[in-house]
């Protein structure tokens, strides 16, 4: 005896659901590295597509089976190829994916050049309809100096420490490395993970 697919089902409600899919899917990737070529980490994903109002359902298993495919390189270039599978093999009009993870990168000294891994907190944001609207959100730690303490003070001032939360719509290829960069050559200082006294002397002056 053949099995339902409720999915097949006509539905008479007459009502277009801007988004179905999965949300939260804990998943490792394999992420583009400047330096390294590729680096793995663990990423959570939500993957959505438009139901039109003539379908009663969405197939659920067919987002990880896309996402299993694809999951050797996740890349800024690949998320467009994603998002029209999403869409072709879901029969959709739209599909949307959010891909956030931890991105690491070997940061040395400023001055003793001792090594150390920065975390920064990513984010990739696609949704393809007629055209594809990608962006790359990227939460960068740096270190300020206090203008109302230098203002005050006769010599000397604190820092204090902030989050820099830069977001790029982007039509070509952008390296996180290169935003990252931006945002840091911007602050006082960079945030580093390990500081001898000789940095920590170098970071307050």
């Amino acid at each position: 005896v053949p099995m339902q697919d409720i999915q097949n089902h006509k539905d008479t409600r007459n009502i277009d659901i801007d988004r179905v899919g999965v949300k939260g899917i804990r998943y490792p990737i394999t992420v583009l590295d400047k330096d390294m070529g590729e680096q793995q980490t663990v990423a959570e994903i939500s993957m959505y597509v438009s139901l039109p109002r003539y379908y009663k359902g969405t197939h659920m298993s067919r987002f990880v089976e896309i996402l299993n495919e694809h999951s050797r390189r996740i890349s800024l270039q690949s998320l467009t190829e994603i998002l029209e599978e999403m869409k072709k093999r879901l029969d959709a009009q739209s599909s949307h994916m959010e891909i956030s993870f931890s991105y690491f990168i070997n940061k040395a000294a400023p001055v003793t050049r001792s090594p150390g891994l920065m975390e920064y907190r990513c984010t990739m944001k696609g949704t393809l309809k007629e055209r594809s609207d990608l962006v790359v959100v990227i939460h960068v730690p740096i270190c300020t100096l206090c203008p109302c303490s230098k203002e005050i003070s006769d010599f000397g001032a604190h820092n204090q420490r902030g989050e820099v939360r830069l977001q790029v719509r982007f039509t070509k290829f952008v390296w996180m490395e290169d935003l990252i960069k931006l945002v840091e050559e911007s602050a006082s200082t960079d945030v580093y993970s390990v500081l001898k006294r000789e940095d920590e002397k170098f970071v307050t002056e």
